[in-house]
């Protein structure tokens, strides 16, 4: 089941509004968001250093870190905004937000019923 949210992401004087995959298996020791090539060009980020890491089933992909942004989040009239590690998957189409950032973005999740909130 895929659940997504929208969010703006900044980065100095740019920001974009997209909408995020939550992956609560996308588990991390700090926030993390993971981008598409095209969105992190757009928001002036550049390939850092290569990471390669280890999947589900023995899979094995890479990222590029690409230093900080802030990730913001609005529902009902509440707004949560969080720094977040930015890695750029090449062959990944979607942005994609860590545990850790779902957690510190306050979002609760609800699969059965397809739903989110903010805490």
């Amino acid at each position: 089941m895929v659940l997504r949210v929208p969010v703006k992401i900044m980065h100095g004087n740019r920001w974009i509004e997209v909408s995020a995959l939550l992956n609560t298996g996308f588990e991390t020791d700090v926030p993390v968001v993971a981008l598409p090539l095209d969105v992190a060009m757009r928001l002036g980020l550049r390939l850092g250093e290569r990471h390669v890491y280890l999947g589900p089933g023995s899979m094995t992909g890479e990222v590029y870190l690409a230093g900080e942004v802030t990730v913001e989040i609005e529902a009902e009239g509440t707004r949560r905004s969080a720094r977040a590690q930015a890695v750029i998957e090449p062959r990944e189409p979607d942005v994609i937000i860590s545990d850790k950032l779902i957690e510190e973005l306050g979002i609760v999740i609800d699969l059965k019923h397809k739903k989110w909130w903010l805490t």
